[in-house]
């Protein structure tokens, strides 16, 4: 397993906490959301930082009164094809103003790497550490793009040809 920063900030892996298991005080502790869910009061005075593990079916709407709490939300794609985790990290970012770093962990592809990136993942957990390399290839592969990312940036057909609502008036 080899932990993959997207855009240049410093990752590190964190504790996966038990669901019986109490954090050691301060301690940096993945927590599944379920359980973050109903002992969140309890586990955020105990541990240093705290980090949700949550499934691609979840309603990210259950993390808005966690997100100024917490540091890190890891989004566990349970298949290359799940497109849901995607917008789970654009959910985040653009309706919960989440500031936190966004991981994806599972069966991501190297040629999903500027996907994660455009929807707002700052890492991934990649389990084949032969596969490093061609994700780090994979972000450099395209500098511009027809549809715009999570941050509502620009496009290229906009760049180019001015805005819709311009060339339809004309």
């Amino acid at each position: 397993m080899t932990l993959l920063s997207l855009t240049g900030i410093d990752v590190r892996d964190w504790a996966l906490l038990a669901e019986d298991e109490l954090p050691q005080e301060g301690a940096s502790v993945l927590v599944p959301l379920s359980r973050l869910l109903d002992d969140s009061d309890k586990l955020f005075q105990v541990a240093g930082k705290v980090g949700a593990l949550v499934p691609t079916n979840a309603d990210y709407t259950a993390l808005e009164s966690l997100c100024g709490q917490l540091a890190l939300v890891v989004i566990d794609f349970p298949a290359f094809g799940d497109g849901r985790g995607f917008s789970l990290g654009v959910r985040l970012r653009k309706d919960l103003g989440f500031k936190g770093e966004v991981r994806a962990r599972g069966p991501v592809m190297p040629d999903q790497a500027l996907f994660l990136l455009r929807a707002g993942f700052d890492s991934v957990d990649i389990a084949d550490d032969s596969r490093v390399e061609a994700f780090r290839s994979a972000l450099s592969r395209f500098d511009d793009f027809y549809q715009s990312d999570y941050t509502g940036g620009r496009a290229l057909a906009f760049a180019r040809n001015g805005n819709a609502s311009t060339r339809a008036a004309s």
